[in-house]
């Protein structure tokens, strides 16, 4: 992909809610990632939705759940969450 093709949903209690551009899973799994760690949030500190990829139409495309993992609309996994160079 060339640039944004969509955004990720965030969102949580006590914590900015968000719609941020994404080009791929491993973006919007990433970037849930760091919003929950940022914000020290837990699974059940997400509102609905959050973590919800929309395209740019409109049509929800995927989920990245609370631990990065990313599934297709019906439940399916796609992904693991990217992992990070650090980790061993």
């Amino acid at each position: 992909m060339s640039g944004p093709r969509g955004y990720v949903y965030l969102s949580a209690d006590g914590c900015p809610t968000l719609r941020v551009p994404v080009a791929s899973a491993d973006m919007a799994s990433a970037l849930l990632t760091a919003y929950r760690d940022k914000y020290g949030i837990g699974a059940s500190d997400m509102n609905d939705g959050s973590g919800n990829v929309i395209a740019e139409d409109g049509t929800l495309v995927a989920r990245v759940s609370y631990n990065g993992r990313v599934w297709t609309p019906e439940g399916t996994l796609l992904q693991e969450p990217p992992h990070c160079p650090n980790d061993k």
